[in-house]
């Protein structure tokens, strides 16, 4: 071995090694990558009734398996109805004040958990399972509780705001859709953080690629993104924006994070949030 080959060597075994965790990352993360993106906790720390408001607990049948959840509604009996697509972490319970909240501007809400969420058996989730959970919320609002589809809102949050755009996109006869912080794809997201270096669109099974789908999505749209979210930039509810079609509004609140602008800036928040449901009949005196 000449003294020219041995670091030749060195740096070639180095280089070997290196490629070999990159591929090893790779196949990890196309395996695991659904533990990434889905983050449920099975223990429900809140519900409406610690607030003193009246709410029923909702178990639906798919399949084998039972997708839970809670039925609060309004003090009005006019009231439309609000279909919440919570985000990928937690389950009902952490999304318990948002609930009362979105009650208190005049609406009847159904929140539910997917599969392997709080109490909701089956699982684990996955992209097209979250679809279904949503499809049967519908249906138990449509011809359970006998709610006309044009007196339903679908709302989603962050990654439910993939799942609401997935299931208003079917249901072109639903009263309208907002999503709040909502990205544009999953894989747009990787490329924004340390897994840039990942061919993440190859790899991809959980895309939630809500880009390609909000311009099949017909009904009134509201887009609401805080200015202060450090988790979904503020250029993706833009996006989002430009690719749906009309009739479309969007409002960005002022101080308002990934998870609480209605908190931070309730003004501002609800002032778009009526604003759109007065416009488009979603009101009681709508009825």
């Amino acid at each position: 071995m000449t003294r020219r080959s041995l670091p030749f060597r060195l740096i070639r075994g180095a280089l070997v090694a290196l490629a070999a965790a990159y591929v090893l990352i790779v196949v990890a993360l196309w395996y695991w990558q659904a533990s990434f993106i889905f983050l449920p906790d099975p223990g429900i720390s809140h519900t409406p009734g610690e607030s003193g408001v009246k709410f029923d607990k909702v178990s639906l049948a798919i399949g084998s398996d039972r997708v839970t959840g809670w039925w609060v509604p309004s003090d009005d009996p006019r009231a439309k109805t609000l279909l919440y697509l919570h985000g990928n972490a937690a389950n009902v319970g952490a999304n318990a004040d948002h609930v009362l909240r979105l009650r208190s501007a005049g609406l009847n809400v159904l929140i539910i958990d997917y599969r392997g969420y709080g109490e909701s058996t089956g699982g684990p989730p996955r992209e097209s399972l979250v679809y279904e959970d949503a499809e049967r919320a519908w249906t138990y609002l449509t011809t359970e509780r006998h709610i006309a589809p044009a007196a339903i809102v679908i709302y989603g949050h962050s990654l439910g705001g993939a799942v609401a755009i997935e299931l208003a996109r079917r249901h072109p006869d639903a009263g309208g859709m907002i999503t709040e912080d909502t990205f544009t794809s999953v894989a747009d997201i990787a490329h924004r953080t340390r897994y840039a270096y990942i061919p993440v669109r190859l790899i991809l099974t959980e895309r939630f690629d809500s880009i390609s789908k909000i311009g099949s999505v017909r009904v009134p749209k509201l887009i609401l993104h805080g200015e202060a979210d450090t988790m979904t930039p503020l250029d993706m509810a833009r996006q989002l924006y430009a690719a749906a079609p009309e009739p479309k509004q969007i409002a960005f609140i002022p101080g308002g994070g990934h998870q609480d602008s209605a908190e931070v800036n309730p003004t501002a928040y609800f002032a778009a949030l009526k604003g759109f449901l007065a416009r488009y009949g979603l009101t009681p005196d709508a009825n």
